[in-house]
């Protein structure tokens, strides 16, 4: 099990991890990189040979087999890049706790590691799987729930607690997940819709009143 695997599923949290284990995780995850490329690199050569031996046959039989071998390469690279962007996006994920790590070294924070909640990591996970979701979006939506923005040094104490919480229902309102309404009510603790048919109701009784007063 990987080091995400441990943190998504034991007890320990991202909290609990060492610079050193990260580091240690890192140099793993980076020779697993490195054998994916080289991976890609040798099928991609290996179709590209097939089909040029496919170009210089007129047998259809052996056209046949060509094709085969050609549409079997490209899928043995489909598959590693599918795991070679996951192990990019560990990698990802690694480089940004580790440089929350080696801030909280230097300078007294508060540890936004800590704060995360379940549904944050299970979200964090499900991005992480998710071969669609490219390694910019996955970096984006992990620096909002790591409380980083653009900027590894970034801390979530710099805007506050209601801050990074309003920065994640703007982020669910992008993916349609809330309306503005429901998005605004959990960002405020308000419900506007009350509010405004509370508004009209109480406007609607003040009149009511003024005109049964007496002349």
């Amino acid at each position: 099990m990987s080091i995400l695997g441990k943190i998504f599923k034991g007890p320990r949290g991202l909290a609990g991890f060492s610079l050193e284990e990260i580091r240690v995780e890192e140099k793993r995850l980076e020779i697993r990189e490195n054998q994916h490329l080289a991976q890609i690199e040798k099928h991609d050569k290996q179709r590209e040979e097939v089909f040029h031996q496919g170009a210089k046959t007129k047998s259809p039989a052996r056209r046949r087999i060509y094709a085969r071998r050609f549409g079997e390469n490209s899928q043995r690279i489909s598959m590693i890049e599918r795991e070679l962007s996951r192990v990019v996006k560990e990698l990802m994920t690694l480089s940004r706790v580790r440089g929350l790590l080696e801030r909280r070294r230097q300078v007294p924070v508060r540890n936004v590691l800590e704060n995360l909640r379940e549904e944050d990591m299970i979200k964090l996970t499900s991005l992480l799987e998710d071969d669609k979701i490219s390694e910019e979006v996955y970096l984006q939506k992990l620096d909002t729930l790591l409380g980083v923005v653009n900027d590894p040094a970034y801390e979530s104490a710099d805007i506050g607690t209601e801050g990074m919480e309003v920065m994640k229902t703007w982020e669910q309102m992008d993916e349609g997940e809330l309306e503005f309404d429901q998005g605004l009510k959990e960002a405020t603790g308000r419900d506007p819709l009350k509010e405004k048919g509370g508004g009209q109701k109480e406007a609607k009784e003040e009149e009511g009143g003024r005109q049964a007063e007496p002349a």
